[in-house]
């Protein structure tokens, strides 16, 4: 079979063309295009993951200290699952790839419970678990594994929280203001906002956006999202959405989800890199539509 294999990869010349596209994204989705009729799908995922670890420069997590290695572990909880999400990089550098490798591997345990995190889509660079868990708070801990050793890291989830008011789906009108937006706990500084977007323009072109930053700030116990604030996002995001024309019409209206997210941060195995990181977080969202004429 190792011959066979050896013998298709000589016929494509996969490695001389992985050497001349090693800078550029765009070519890469031509080369794997090309190959995925001349030599067949796999053949493509083992270019595109040489390819990428060219750009991201790949290690393996088995030829690196421990002090090298920086997991990063995000910790999320819904339905009575704890989901945990882990990746490992090099040390501060957010561009390195590492791969566990040897007796490297990754873990997590709530309480009495504990799994290994498994590959989510076989290139080794993310890995999730899911731990049944029902408390209030769950204490979650989240292992780099090697051999014996468990070198883990803790963090404690937040309080779920909800959106209490508005209800429904408001109509934000520009002229208004404000819109207050009231959780089921205190104002936080912790909590970031974010909103996805379906807008059209006055001239009735349209387009989306996912995940575009928002601020807010606290009054009166609530969080309060300034409409000049959310009309000039919105804006931003049509500009940067078809770049090639700056000048586009002014957004008109548009539907929104605001995604409200509070993080906690943990506590890192003190045998790992100073930069790895372990992060709890709890989301709610509301749902609401804008109009810039009202």
């Amino acid at each position: 079979m190792t011959n066979q294999q050896t013998s298709v990869r000589s016929s494509c010349a996969p490695t001389a063309a992985a050497s001349m596209l090693y800078g550029s994204v765009s070519a890469i989705a031509l080369l794997s295009t090309l190959l995925l009729s001349a030599c067949g799908g796999s053949i493509v995922d083992d270019i595109v993951d040489d390819v990428t670890c060219a750009v991201t420069n790949c290690k393996q997590s088995d030829t690196l200290s421990l002090g090298d290695i920086s997991p990063r572990f995000t910790v999320t909880q819904e339905n009575g699952q704890v989901k945990v999400e882990g990746r490992l990089g090099y040390s501060a550098n957010v561009v390195t790839v590492v791969h566990p490798s040897g007796n490297d591997h990754l873990s997590a345990s709530v309480g009495n419970q504990r799994r290994d995190l498994a590959d989510e889509d076989g290139k080794r660079t993310k890995y999730s678990t899911l731990l049944a868990d029902t408390s209030e708070q769950p204490l979650v801990t989240a292992n780099f594994v090697r051999g014996s050793e468990l070198h883990g890291s803790t963090v404690t989830m937040p309080k779920a929280f909800a959106v209490v008011a508005p209800t429904g789906t408001p109509v934000i009108s520009r002229s208004s203001g404000k819109l207050l937006v009231q959780m089921s706990q205190p104002f936080s500084d912790k909590m970031s906002l974010s909103v996805d977007m379906l807008c059209k323009r006055a001239d009735g072109s349209s387009f989306d956006s996912k995940g575009e930053p928002l601020a807010s700030s606290p009054e009166g116990g609530s969080y309060r999202i300034s409409t000049v604030e959310l009309d000039l996002a919105l804006n931003r995001a049509s500009v940067n959405y078809n770049t090639q024309s700056p000048n586009s019409s002014l957004v008109q209206t548009c539907e929104l989800s605001f995604h409200w997210v509070l993080r906690q941060t943990g506590t890192v195995a003190s045998t790992l890199n100073r930069h790895s990181s372990i992060v709890a977080e709890r989301r709610a969202k509301v749902a609401a539509s804008y109009d810039a004429r009202l």
